[in-house]
């Protein structure tokens, strides 16, 4: 697969911030890491693949808020519906899916060293980051500091004017309302963690670094990556990961899939209509690098797809069935060319379209076939 890993492999994926339900964004970019998952293992490799879920973040408040309940209440609800619809898709089960709200201490012991080591700085009784103190700080995503900037903003970044600089991040949020429930009493103050911070914590803690693999969706490149990257150095670790696969956006009605937006498809609703294969086979007409607008339409292709592989599995032969189950293996080898693997599914059919004379069924290396995409 042109990775340079071990017998065991180390996968750590940012998850959901739990103030949702999950749409087919969240779906397109967790297949992706499962697919990357039933490769390695069909390889040989032990894969730990760890897939956190933010329960500690802002827009959690604001929902919270919106409707009226506790955010621990819909963090609990959002994140049991988010399990559920994880295992119906038939998603291999993470090594850990730990929730940020476990590690608070944790947190607040790695921002206590990075303010010991002056990688830090407290504004008032909040803690950031300086960005001056790890070199080269930006050249992980490329983009300019003027770009850096309006992302920043766009995504949970503040416009502390006491900062000693612009991008300099949230490492700890002081928290002085008593009636303010996300807050916690620690060795750097009362208040709740920045959310860079979490991930760079949870990783360390429950694989060990540096991880072999660190993705996400590539809109965690600037400023979550970078900041981890950063944040990583000044607790010592030259490096967080050997490898990064970030997952384009799903569109929809020409952007990105969003909230704000309107434009969702959620996981359950599309549940209620067609089973769990035909949605991934649907989404995987996607490569993961490019993403796409959301067609409707690939569901019923999809589902055609999947009924003629089923009608003609049993009575397959086997050499169109090893040709299919090296096409399937090959494409994903070739960073997860998961198009090429809805191809070479529609030329084994086209392949069994005019009556086969053989002796020796590939039923069985059709269903590993299937097996190998969770398609099963």
């Amino acid at each position: 697969m042109g990775l340079k890993v071990g017998k065991t492999v180390k996968i750590y994926v940012c998850g959901v911030t739990p103030y949702d339900s999950a749409h087919l964004g969240h779906v397109f970019t967790f297949m992706t890491y499962d697919l990357l998952q039933r490769r390695l293992e069909d390889l040989g490799h032990e894969v730990k693949m760890v897939r956190n879920i933010t329960d500690v973040d802002e827009p959690i408040y604001a929902r919270a808020n919106e409707m009226g309940i506790t955010y621990t209440e819909l963090a609990q609800n959002e994140i049991k519906s988010f399990r559920y619809t994880m295992k119906v898709l038939n998603f291999r089960p993470p090594y850990a899916e730990p929730l940020a709200s476990e590690y608070i201490d944790e947190m607040a012991d790695a921002v206590k060293a990075l303010l010991r080591d002056k990688f830090a700085y407290y504004v008032g009784k909040d803690v950031y980051f300086d960005i001056a103190r790890y070199p080269g700080y930006g050249k992980f995503s490329g983009f300019s500091e003027r770009l850096q900037l309006g992302l920043s903003a766009m995504r949970g970044g503040d416009l502390n004017p006491d900062k000693r600089h612009p991008l300099d991040f949230l490492l700890w949020k002081s928290v002085v309302d008593p009636n303010d429930t996300a807050r916690w009493n620690s060795i750097v103050g009362v208040g709740r963690p920045g959310w860079h911070i979490e991930c760079s914590v949870m990783s360390s803690k429950l694989l060990g670094l540096p991880l072999d693999i660190h993705g996400g969706g590539n809109d965690l490149i600037y400023p979550h990556h970078s900041a981890e990257i950063a944040q990583t150095y000044g607790l010592g670790h030259p490096a967080l990961a050997k490898h990064w696969v970030h997952v384009s956006p799903m569109f929809g009605d020409g952007e990105k899939m969003s909230k704000s937006l309107g434009n969702l498809v959620f996981a359950r609703e599309l549940l209620n209509k067609y089973e769990p294969a035909v949605i991934r086979l649907a989404l995987m007409h996607y490569h993961h690098r490019i993403g796409g607008e959301w067609q409707p339409e690939l569901l019923l292709e999809a589902d055609k797809l999947l009924g003629k592989i089923r009608q003609t599995m049993s009575g397959s032969d086997k050499k169109s069935a090893e040709l299919l189950l090296s096409r399937v293996r090959l494409a994903l080898d070739d960073d997860l060319n998961a198009p090429e693997v809805v191809n070479a599914f529609g030329d084994f059919i086209q392949s069994q379209q005019s009556p086969l004379n053989h002796q020796t069924s590939g039923e069985a290396l059709v269903r590993q076939a299937l097996a190998l995409v969770g398609l099963e």
